[in-house]
C-alpha cells in the first residue's frame, strides 16, 4: 500500500476509526491490537501492543483475546471498509467459532474465535504453526457461505492503492483532496492550492507536469519534498491518496 492502511481515510475517518464505531455498538469490548511502531488516532477501544507481530495474524489473534472478558470475539482485519453490523451479529449468533467462506475461501480475519481457544493458540506459535485456519478446525468452526451471510461484501478489503481507491470511487465518485504549494512550487503553479480527484500521489500531480516536474518517473524529484497531511516527506507516486487529504509540494531544503 506504500502507507498504513489504519491511516487511510474511509467516509470522513481513518479507517481503523471506521471499524471500531461499526462495532462499538453492537459488541461488549473492542481491542485493537496493533504495532510498537504505528501510532493511531484517538479510539474507543482498548489499544493493546502485539508482542510478536512478525509472527502474522495468530499472534494478534492472541493478544486480543488475552484481553476480552467474553467467551468469543469476532476477528477482523483493519481493512474492512463495508462491514455491516448484520454481518458480525450473525457469526457472533452461532454461539461458537464460525467464519465466512467467500467465493471458496475461509476468510479467518472475519471470523469468531473461542476465548477458550487462548492455550491452543499458544500452543501453536511456539510449535511455529502460525494459521488461524487450524485454530478454526481444531475448534469445530460453523462455515457460513455467501447466501447465508447478510452483507456479504463485509469481507471485502484492500491490498493495494488501486483496491483502495476504487473502494473510495464505489462510495463517492466525486471523491477529492487538496494540493498545496509553497516555495518554488507555488510561484511555477500560480496558486497556494487545488482541488484534485482522488488517485496514486502520481495521478494528482500528473496534470502538474508540463509546468513543473514535481516527479521524476515514480519517485518525487529532488528539488522538492511532499508531505501528506502533514506527515512525511513521501518519496513514491505509488501511494493513494484519499479523500479529504492534503498534499503539500514545497522545497525540499525547507520542507512544509
Amino acid at each position: 500500500m506504500g502507507r498504513d492502511k489504519a491511516w487511510l481515510p474511509w467516509r470522513g475517518q481513518p479507517m481503523i476509526a471506521h471499524v471500531v464505531s461499526i462495532l462499538r455498538p453492537i459488541v461488549d469490548e473492542v481491542v485493537v491490537v496493533t504495532s510498537d511502531e504505528l501510532e493511531l488516532p484517538p479510539l474507543d477501544a482498548r489499544v493493546v501492543r502485539d508482542r510478536e507481530p512478525a509472527l502474522g495474524p495468530l499472534a494478534g489473534i492472541r493478544e486480543g483475546l488475552e484481553q476480552i472478558r467474553a467467551d468469543l470475539a469476532f476477528v477482523t482485519g483493519t481493512d474492512a471498509p463495508f462491514l455491516s453490523p448484520a454481518f458480525v451479529e450473525k457469526l457472533l449468533s452461532c454461539g461458537c467459532a464460525a467464519a465466512a467462506e467467500i467465493d471458496g475461501h475461509v476468510q479467518t480475519l472475519a471470523a469468531v474465535y473461542p476465548r477458550n481457544a487462548l492455550d491452543r493458540i499458544r500452543e501453536l506459535l511456539a510449535e511455529g504453526c502460525a494459521r488461524p485456519l487450524q485454530v478454526l478446525e481444531e475448534f469445530g468452526y460453523r462455515k457460513l457461505s455467501a447466501e447465508e451471510l447478510p452483507d456479504p461484501q463485509s469481507v471485502r478489503g484492500f491490498n493495494t492503492p488501486d483496491e483502495y481507491l476504487e473502494a473510495v470511487r464505489a462510495v463517492d465518485g466525486q471523491a477529492t483532496a487538496k494540493l498545496e504549494f509553497q516555495g518554488r512550487a507555488r510561484l511555477a503553479v500560480g496558486c497556494r492550492e487545488i482541488e484534485v480527484p482522488v488517485g496514486t500521489l502520481g495521478d494528482v500531480l500528473a496534470p502538474l507536469q508540463n509546468s513543473i516536474a514535481i516527479l521524476d518517473g515514480d519517485v518525487v524529484a529532488k528539488p522538492f519534498s511532499i508531505w501528506l497531511n502533514g506527515l512525511g516527506p513521501a518519496s513514491s507516486a505509488a501511494i493513494p491518496v484519499g479523500p479529504g487529504e492534503r498534499i503539500r509540494v514545497g522545497d525540499a531544503a525547507v520542507g512544509c
